[in-house]
């Protein structure tokens, strides 16, 4: 039997232990909270310079075109800042995805990214046609493209809006926290499945 100091030892060690182990997981936590913190501040900024840069450029053609005095120069300097776009699309819809969910991600793709893309479609065609070449249904595009791009500098704003607010809440990384499953979606989940992808026993 075993001497009764040496089980104290023991149960003190273990509690040690599992006091330690609680202490590095909190810890753990608060350092993945900090940097997630970070990282969703600074996709929120990177994104509000891109949709400020692409609105203005998008402004800009328009006004131009509406005037009728398009420039090479100017189309180029607009087909330039859709190529800029374009190129970190798929960077923004990673880090959207990633931080603030599969629906945020959604929204950028079809409500901010659509509405700009479209203003800037009829600009171009009124550019390529010609104002007189236009039909009824063009020419009325084209004389609201005005109103579309505030409408569209709304809906991206508002956008930025709820994302900025989501980080300030700590409402974010909720598919990283639960393997990909997203946080608002645990309850249709069957809890079985979900203990097996925590044990990694489901793919």
């Amino acid at each position: 039997m075993f001497p009764q100091s040496v089980l104290i030892g023991l149960v003190v060690a273990f509690v040690g232990y599992f006091l330690q182990q609680r202490s590095w997981g909190h810890n753990k936590r608060e350092e993945v909270r900090q940097r997630e913190f970070e990282a969703c501040t600074k996709t929120v900024e990177e994104l509000a310079r891109a949709v400020d840069k692409r609105i203005q450029a998008t402004a800009e053609f328009v006004r131009e075109v509406d005037i009728g005095q398009v420039s090479d120069d100017a189309l180029e300097r607009y087909k330039v800042s859709v190529r800029e776009w374009m190129h970190d699309f798929s960077y923004f819809k990673s880090r959207i995805f990633h931080y603030f969910g599969h629906s945020k991600m959604v929204d950028f793709e079809l409500k901010v990214h659509s509405s700009i893309q479209s203003v800037g479609a009829i600009a171009l065609r009124t550019k390529k046609l010609g104002k007189d070449n236009l039909s009824a249904a063009h020419k009325l595009e084209q004389e609201d493209a005005q109103r579309k791009l505030h409408v569209a500098r709304f809906v991206a704003y508002e956008f930025i809006a709820a994302l900025d607010e989501m980080t300030a809440n700590e409402q974010t990384s909720r598919v990283s926290l639960y393997d990909n499953v997203d946080a608002g979606q645990l309850d249709m989940i069957s809890r079985v499945y979900l203990v097996k992808r925590l044990l990694n026993l489901k793919p």
